[in-house]
């Protein structure tokens, strides 16, 4: 059903469903118990229902409010371009992780293509004329045809905001902007470490990047750059060793979670509330999965504990 309540309707159903978002206590006690995660368990159909039974109120809610369905149908589509990756990566011979995000019925993509063993240029046709068609100009290689989809899905997010009204967009773009910086100083971190680029290739990447949003992320990734740089000395000075890739990208992870939940009771009338809850359920999704997945490892709670963003 489409359209069907208000803002004020939607601002309330969001609170409430703010209220059943884990804490730290109750990840603590999910840890240190061994409490169940969910009705789920731990194989990968048990990830997907897992993934399933978290974003199924945020489905039920897309299209509530016609104003507020693209900045859903965005956040949803974060989702989407993990399912695009693992087609991508078995259209190109690897083994791809086996988990499915499932959307439906907000999907451009189902699962059943992973039966088809589709090609590069199968998914280009399949794709041409949606919201991905541009990722699948040219040839390129896998590896930079995953970071056009992260790209793509940044500028789908903030571009969601055009569609909305007078301060509603500016909450949105605000909170986008800070998302997108942190996703740019994370990326460069994993360049450097992972990839073993030179700053010039960094800088290159990331300004075409940030280009893409105007100039005023520009400021936001300087900001961010200076608070970064005051991480790193009071890591070298109480350590004697500078922040890994893994230490920085927790850093940054743990700022915009901190942010995002003071945004949540900002204003009850405001959309910083609804785009919080969506991030914090993103958060909540990717918690429980490093939970699962320290149980299997035989990780200890401490180390679990400590890989997780999230609440006091």
């Amino acid at each position: 059903m489409k359209n069907y309540a208000d803002a004020d309707y939607l601002h309330a159903r969001i609170s409430a469903m703010r209220s059943r978002l884990l804490t730290g206590r109750d990840y603590a006690a999910l840890v240190r118990e061994q409490a169940p995660v969910s009705a789920a368990g731990d194989t990968v159909e048990d990830r997907e229902n897992l993934f399933r039974e978290q974003i199924a109120p945020v489905l039920a809610i897309a299209e509530a409010h016609a104003p507020y369905a693209p900045l859903f149908l965005a956040f949803l589509r974060l989702y989407e371009v993990q399912n695009v990756k693992t087609l991508l990566l078995q259209a190109a011979g690897a083994t791809p992780p086996g988990q499915w995000y499932d959307i439906a019925p907000y999907a451009a993509v189902g699962k059943e293509l992973l039966r088809e063993k589709l090609t590069p240029e199968d998914l280009k046709s399949f794709f041409a004329g949606t919201y991905l068609a541009s990722c699948f100009e040219g040839a390129p290689a896998p590896r930079r045809m995953a970071i056009r989809l992260d790209l793509c899905a940044a500028a789908n997010l903030y571009n969601a905001a055009c569609l909305l009204d007078g301060e509603a967009r500016k909450e949105f773009q605000d909170t986008v902007l800070r998302r997108i910086a942190a996703l740019s100083l994370m990326w460069s971190s994993r360049l450097k470490a992972y990839y073993l680029a030179r700053d010039e290739q960094i800088l290159s990447s990331l300004e075409k990047f940030q280009a893409l949003f105007g100039r005023r992320v520009k400021s936001r990734v300087r900001l961010l750059e200076e608070a970064l740089a005051r991480f790193a000395d009071e890591r070298q000075k109480s350590t004697g060793q500078k922040p890994s890739a893994i230490d920085i990208e927790r850093y940054l992870e743990r700022s915009f979670h901190a942010w995002i939940s003071s945004m949540f009771h900002r204003d009850f009338h405001s959309l910083y509330g609804v785009v919080a809850y969506l991030w914090l359920l993103f958060y909540q999704i990717q918690n429980l999965y490093r939970i699962q997945d320290g149980r299997r490892f035989g990780l200890s709670a401490e180390a679990v504990l400590d890989a997780l963003f999230c609440e006091a």
